[in-house]
């Protein structure tokens, strides 16, 4: 495949495990690569993981994410109970967890991204389940990868992973008052501050220009710089 591709091995291994993480192969000892019958959920990760068309996918995304969420997140405000609420807050120190992580390490970055990202997914996650409604689950299941691919990549952005826990916190606080209209407008927030860090990261990935927060969280980092 290498010589195949002309690429190097580690991009073969990592494509390798890219397709894994989707479930469209298989990878056994002694046996190799197996193709998996694809499922719907695996074939629309494959899908928005496309890196040459990032950027319509991340609108998408949005768009689909402002149909969908707005509404969970307000019902989850009207049947969460205690474990529910249990369940948020452990997700949310594991996201402050993460923001805490040591970045010196070797490969600490790719590390912290991805940590941040999979918080960030296990949170929404945690608000659909809320909803006690299968469907939303499910749905919330099929987008989780992409939706960590987005979030890694606007989380390299400064200030943009304390600004997304402080979210995350404000989306909480709303659920746990059982306030659906609070809750409708900290979610609101959430996604429009993530529409704004993905039109920022176009046009870095355009222009090459430094990566900026969106005006919300760079008055919030400089908050943090103090």
């Amino acid at each position: 495949m290498t010589e195949e591709l002309s690429v190097s091995r580690t991009c073969v291994r990592e494509a390798i495990k890219s397709l894994q993480s989707l479930q469209l192969i298989s990878v056994k000892p002694k046996i190799g690569a197996v193709v998996l019958e694809p499922t719907p959920v695996a074939l629309i990760n494959a899908e928005y993981l496309s890196t040459s068309a990032f950027m319509q996918q991340a609108e998408s995304l949005i768009e689909f994410r402002k149909v969908l969420e707005l509404g969970l997140v307000a019902l989850a405000a009207e049947k969460a109970n205690e474990a529910d609420w249990v369940v948020m807050r452990e997700v949310l120190a594991e996201q402050e967890a993460a923001i805490k992580m040591d970045r010196s390490t070797r490969h600490g970055t790719m590390i912290f991204y991805e940590a941040i990202g999979n918080a960030n997914v296990r949170f929404h996650k945690a608000v659909a389940a809320a909803t006690r409604n299968p469907l939303a689950i499910m749905v919330l299941e099929a987008i989780s990868a992409p939706l960590a691919e987005v979030s890694r990549r606007t989380n390299e952005m400064p200030g943009v992973p304390e600004a997304g826990l402080r979210q995350h916190w404000a989306i909480y606080r709303a659920i746990r008052e059982n306030n659906p209209e609070k809750a409708r407008r900290a979610m609101q927030a959430h996604l429009a501050a993530a529409e704004r860090n993905a039109h920022i990261l176009e046009s870095e990935d355009h222009d090459g220009a430094p990566k900026v927060p969106a005006a919300s969280s760079r008055k919030e980092h400089a908050v943090l710089q103090r």
